[in-house]
């Protein structure tokens, strides 16, 4: 009995010490027209921290409101950048600070959020992830990385390899080219866009891939060869009216 009375004490004080982590959001550094789109995020950040328990959790408009709003943009300004959430969200009074930055590239998302020792600076996490534009899926997204975060993810990778029936055809992931299939890529977790394309081939739809962290992932696109009769013409007339090919 004593034993299951101390065992129970020890688990009390375990979930106290836990709740004791106060733990700062930020709203996410951003350009002017994804303000909103930033500081919703963060709350969507915060909200799931508070869900997953063990933290007092100081939402953005919180943060706003313990530092006033030019400190608070001056705090948000420094993205993923430890040393400086750090320095700078001091006066908050948190243990730790959540931090990062959002960009839009084409028709995705890059978000980047870190989680920060407030007395150290040091960095204790730090997850970044495409996201397409759709909806509310970056707030999605973002609150379900809050896990990961809070339990210390590092820059997990993943591997995206991409086959084809004929190999050569081209690869492009994220807007960059990536070689020619078979081709294999080291990425970031998340949702990659992926567009294959080749001479001769009827070039596949662009598509999302989702590549967990430490995985390898192997897409295989549908590409079907152009049909003959459907190529461009290859011959050509010169000047006198003679037929010749151009093809060589």
């Amino acid at each position: 009995m004593r034993a299951l009375i101390a065992l129970t004490a020890a688990l009390a004080a375990a979930r106290a010490g836990a709740a004791d982590v106060r733990l700062a959001v930020v709203a996410l550094d951003a350009p002017p027209e994804l303000t909103y789109m930033a500081k919703s995020a963060a709350e969507a950040f915060a909200r799931a921290a508070r869900k997953a328990g063990g933290y007092q959790v100081m939402e953005p408009s919180q943060v706003e409101a313990a530092l006033g709003r030019d400190a608070t943009a001056s705090l948000a300004r420094c993205g993923d950048d430890a040393a400086c959430l750090a320095k700078r969200g001091k006066k908050l009074g948190a243990d730790r600070v959540v931090g990062g930055w959002l960009r839009r590239r084409g028709e995705a998302y890059r978000v980047a959020l870190v989680q920060v020792d407030a007395a150290s600076g040091e960095r204790l996490g730090g997850v970044e992830r495409e996201i397409p534009v759709a909806g509310r899926r970056l707030q999605r997204d973002v609150a379900a990385a809050a896990a990961a975060l809070l339990e210390g993810e590092r820059d997990a990778t993943g591997v995206l390899r991409v086959v084809t029936p004929v190999p050569g055809a081209t690869v492009t992931i994220d807007g960059a080219v990536a070689g020619k299939t078979p081709v294999a890529k080291v990425v970031k977790p998340g949702r990659h866009k992926v567009k294959v394309s080749g001479a001769g081939l009827q070039d596949a739809a662009p598509v999302w891939v989702e590549v967990p962290p430490n995985a390898i992932v192997e897409h295989r696109p549908r590409v079907y060869p152009i049909p003959a009769r459907d190529l461009p013409n290859r011959s050509a007339r010169d000047g006198s009216g003679t037929q010749v090919d151009v093809s060589r």
